[in-house]
């Protein structure tokens, strides 16, 4: 007796599978009362990519023969035609596809396919129960796709277990910002299995841990770099760069705290933040350059030249003023628990001398007119002697209206 190879009984064996529904697309009148063929049981649409499946089977053109029965059922959603679906999987070797098909005809098929249709999905599936394993997958990162062998894994199927065919099986994991995890296991049929995928940052991170101290009633808010990331205690990774981040601290009731932190490679980092209860008043100092002049707070007078206490944490106005001189005036915000500095320096109005100015030009000028007739004014000439009694000649004197 002659032995024909494995892989030509196999292939028999899914043609002779395949080909009766649709040998039964024509029957002989007594096939016709027992059994309704699969074709029959589609719609017209359909019947093409059925009969285009069944002829690519044939041929032995598995993958094309898969993806016309494909199209047959999604236009048919017929589950008799998944079990040629399940062939052609078997056919091309992947096991695990071709027993989740089989298990997918028995559930949708139920009440619908016959008693010996179910008895030969359950006989397939026993055989490919053989030919697979159980995969758990340890995927580090949330949101990761994942891949065996190329074909990416449902999300919500991982960790698994999920069937993966036996052998050789590589697994992938990709996720924006991290570089590509790659591994490999070998797997044996019926067996399980743990594939273990560990995504790393394409930037560098180091763990932070963030205590915050003071608050007692409250739960304070961590920031980091002005972002809030939780409350306080927090752990997590925080970028490693040579500037420094800033951690910050708030409650309500409480002010708030920076703290300016370099995170370094390969370090866990331990920040310690320390909160203070808010307080009503802050401190101001006032300090004038000009001796003696007035300061007030709010329109109200606190002293000269130099002036220091609480105020209540607002803004305030402050204004400083002394005859002769401009008023400066300047707003400013006392925080609660903290402390202001503000330096006045006064310019000095000249306009206000001008009187006095004026009266001394008018002195001065007086002074001079009359300097200038004094020395233009001859002096006296000394008596002559004469010859005419009485022997004197005086210097004649003019006044108007008289002559001499």
């Amino acid at each position: 007796m002659t032995m024909r190879p494995a892989r030509s009984v196999a292939l028999a064996l899914t043609i002779a599978l395949v080909v009766p529904p649709v040998v039964a697309a024509f029957p002989s009148p007594a096939a016709a009362q027992t059994k309704t063929s699969i074709r029959d049981q589609l719609p017209p649409e359909a019947r093409g990519h059925w009969d285009a499946g069944v002829a690519l089977a044939k041929k032995g053109t598995w993958d094309a023969a898969r993806a016309s029965f494909r199209s047959a059922y999604e236009l048919s959603h017929n589950p008799r035609v998944l079990y040629n679906v399940g062939i052609s999987e078997k056919e091309l070797q992947h096991f695990a596809a071709a027993l989740e098909t089989f298990k997918r005809e028995l559930v949708e098929g139920k009440g619908q396919i016959s008693g010996d249709d179910e008895r030969e999905v359950k006989q397939n599936i026993a055989d490919l129960e053989k030919l697979v394993a159980h995969l758990t997958i340890d995927v580090n990162e949330k949101d990761a796709d994942v891949y065996v062998d190329n074909e990416k894994v449902d999300a919500a199927k991982i960790p698994g277990p999920i069937t993966v065919d036996l052998g050789e099986r590589k697994l992938r994991a990709t996720k924006p910002g991290f570089a590509e995890a790659l591994t490999t296991v070998n797997l044996i049929g019926g067996g399980n299995g743990t594939a273990v995928l560990r995504l790393r940052p394409l930037v560098k991170t180091s763990r932070v841990n963030v205590a915050v101290l003071g608050p007692t009633n409250v739960t304070a808010t961590v920031k980091i770099d002005g972002k809030e990331v939780g409350p306080a205690p927090y752990a997590g990774q925080v970028t490693v760069q040579a500037d420094p981040h800033q951690f910050s601290a708030e409650a309500p009731g409480y002010v708030p705290t920076t703290q300016p932190v370099i995170v370094r490679d390969g370090e866990v980092m331990n920040v310690t933040l320390q909160l203070a209860m808010e307080q009503e008043k802050g401190k101001l100092i006032v300090t004038t350059k000009t001796e003696g002049a007035a300061i007030e707070i709010d329109g109200k007078v606190v002293g000269a030249s130099h002036w220091e206490g609480p105020v209540d944490a607002r803004i305030h106005q402050i204004t400083v003023k002394k005859t002769g001189f401009y008023p400066w005036t300047y707003d400013v915000d006392v925080p609660r628990g903290g402390e202001r500095s503000v330096t006045a320096n006064l310019n000095e109005d000249r306009n206000t001398s001008f009187v006095p100015w004026l009266v001394g030009t008018i002195v001065v000028g007086a002074a001079i007119v009359v300097g200038i007739v004094l020395l233009a004014t001859p002096p006296d000439e000394k008596p002559q002697k004469g010859t005419l009694p009485p022997f004197t000649l005086g210097t004649q004197r003019f006044s108007p209206g008289f002559t001499f």
